[in-house]
């Protein structure tokens, strides 16, 4: 029976993927070619399940026939013959897998030092505070101001003094 319609090829042997790769192997050692079709895999590619993921088929081209699964056979048996016992199994699970330690290295961080403030830039907070005084001034004298100039000079007031001030604190305790 045919897999592929006037197809060369027969199959010989349907099971998991990995036993079906393996024999492929054995066979091409042996040069004799084949194809393994896993339809389950092609239809995940496709964008849909289909088929058992145990179902791949081992294909050989029929000028090879007889060769094949003399072979086939042969390796079936010897991957029987050499399966381990299920007291083996138990055995290798109930082993301690061997104990490793890790060791932990810490390393200290460094002092991180605050960069030092350019002399361009302490004298741009000095004109920023100075001029977000000047246009708050109108206030003193009682005048309205728009909330938005109130807002924005106030929070460059906050913002330049607050620089000024680190800047000069860390200065004294270095």
């Amino acid at each position: 029976m045919s897999i592929l319609p006037d197809s060369r090829y027969e199959k010989i042997h349907t099971g998991s993927i990995i036993e079906t790769k393996r024999l492929q192997a054995i066979l091409e050692e042996k040069d004799i070619p084949s194809i393994v079709r896993d339809d389950n895999e092609s239809a995940k590619l496709a964008g849909y399940a289909l088929g058992s993921p145990d179902q791949s088929r081992l294909l050989v081209d029929k000028e090879y026939l007889v060769k094949a699964k003399h072979i086939v056979e042969i390796a079936l048996e010897d991957f029987s013959n050499n399966a381990l016992s299920d007291e083996e199994l138990n055995n290798l699970s109930q082993q301690e897998a061997p104990k490793v330690t890790i060791n932990r290295i810490t390393r200290t961080a460094p002092e991180k030092k605050k960069p030092e403030l350019s002399s361009g830039r302490l004298l741009l907070y000095v004109f920023f505070l100075g001029l977000s005084i000047w246009r708050l001034s109108p206030l003193l004298q009682g005048e309205e101001l728009p909330t938005l100039r109130i807002v924005l000079s106030g929070g460059l007031i906050v913002f330049c003094s607050y620089m000024l001030i680190t800047h000069f604190m860390n200065k004294s305790k270095a």
